[in-house]
């Protein structure tokens, strides 16, 4: 069978799942095979179920014994990539053995004849998962398949961006095919260490099917691994989907704030609720607090599960009636650390009531995801994707009772 045949029946099963994915009831991409209390060597990426790729949410509870779901899925993709197929990723960090047992499988798809291309930034690369992963794929761009480190090293001198001034902090994998689905993207906010996958509590959104949401994501990619560099990239793309629509927003940008633009379209007259999963919080970005004050102000009820927070938003949101802030910020221990970046809206948008809507992606409520890193975050109107994380925060917030 040619690749372009396999291509366009990958095509068809996809629009037949992400049918029946969008019209079920129930959210899609539930957990998907072994649990995290299986995998006592920590290596869950070796035997990752394959299950069939959809659109959806996994998300993981380190709380439940559950701290490697993210890994397992995207694993599970990767194992089910065909010979000749394409998978492109950007990563901030691979490191430990949870980025060991990731490489393993990239390794493995690369020598049963699947094109694998990475961009990582420059933080973390000489250890030796990613040595591996450099080893085995090459450094040469005009090659099937390679490594590329950015190399704008920050004026910090920690990390390095390839278009930004920072770092080059995506988390997201591209998938030509895979699990009977063809143009596959997954926005993620897991990095594969050991923390992301035993205390942290991370997310990971998975779109198929929708060619143009591919290509945006790709071009964006095409545009790291060349390092066009510019401080504001700022580039967004809306895409319609079965159920919705889907925009992506790609960073960094020199001014605005998209965030703060999205919250402006949500009002307070019928009821409405703001949820917000947020790792990091700086005072760079009080304008997202202000707005929030505002609406808590006009009747909207808001609820924060957050990491480290600078002191003046944590004491304008606390001082707020109608704001709630819950922390969960040791990434040591349990409950340990919430390290996903999402905001979710459940009422009124532009006027009219009953909106569900989810920002997620890898960009922190902080000056450098804004104006520094390169980053993309997903905004999306799918109301089971909204369903998945409506019940990961209120699990996040109850781990911050217990």
């Amino acid at each position: 069978m040619t690749v372009l045949l396999r291509r366009r029946i990958a095509r068809s099963l996809a629009l037949a799942t992400v049918a029946a994915a969008l019209i079920a009831p129930a959210p899609v991409l539930a957990e998907d095979g072994a649990r995290a209390g299986e995998h006592d060597d920590g290596r869950p990426c070796r035997d990752a179920a394959r299950a069939p790729v959809t659109t959806g949410v996994v998300v993981n509870n380190p709380v439940a014994g559950d701290g490697d779901a993210i890994v397992r899925r995207i694993c599970g993709m990767v194992h089910q990539a065909p010979n000749g197929s394409l998978i492109r990723i950007a990563h901030f960090v691979i490191s430990g053995t949870s980025g060991q047992d990731f490489v393993d499988a990239l390794v493995a798809a690369h020598r049963r004849g699947v094109n694998v291309q990475v961009v990582l930034d420059g933080w973390q690369v000489t250890n030796a998962a990613v040595t591996a992963l450099r080893a085995e794929l090459g450094t040469d761009r005009t090659q099937r398949s390679w490594l590329h480190v950015c190399t704008g090293l920050s004026p910090e001198g920690n990390t390095a961006a390839c278009i930004g001034t920072k770092g080059q902090h995506n988390k997201f994998y591209l998938f030509s095919e895979t699990g009977g689905a063809a143009d596959v993207v997954v926005q993620s906010s897991a990095n594969f260490t050991d923390l992301n996958t035993t205390t942290y509590w991370n997310n990971a959104t998975t779109v198929v099917g929708s060619r143009e949401l591919y290509d945006a994501y790709g071009s964006y990619f095409d545009d790291l691994a060349a390092e066009r560099r510019t401080d504001d990239y700022d580039r967004a793309v809306t895409t319609r989907v079965r159920g919705g629509t889907v925009t992506a927003h790609f960073f960094p940008i020199a001014d605005g704030d998209p965030v703060v633009d999205h919250l402006a379209r949500v009002s307070c007259s019928t009821p409405t609720t703001i949820r917000i999963g947020m790792s990091e919080w700086d005072t760079h970005r009080i304008g997202i607090a202000q707005r929030l004050v505002e609406l808590a102000g006009s009747g909207c009820r808001v609820s924060i599960v957050h990491g480290p927070m600078d002191d003046d938003v944590r004491e304008l949101l606390s001082s707020a009636p109608g704001v709630e802030l819950h922390a969960l910020d040791d990434g040591g221990a349990l409950p340990g650390r919430i390290h996903s970046k999402y905001l979710l809206v459940e009422g009124e948008v532009d006027g009219r009531p009953g909106a569900r809507w989810t920002l997620t992606g890898s960009p922190n409520f902080n000056t450098t995801s804004l104006r520094r890193n390169d980053e993309a975050m997903l905004v999306t109107d799918l109301k089971p994707v909204y369903a998945r994380y409506r019940a990961n925060f209120d699990a996040m917030v109850t781990a911050t009772r217990d």
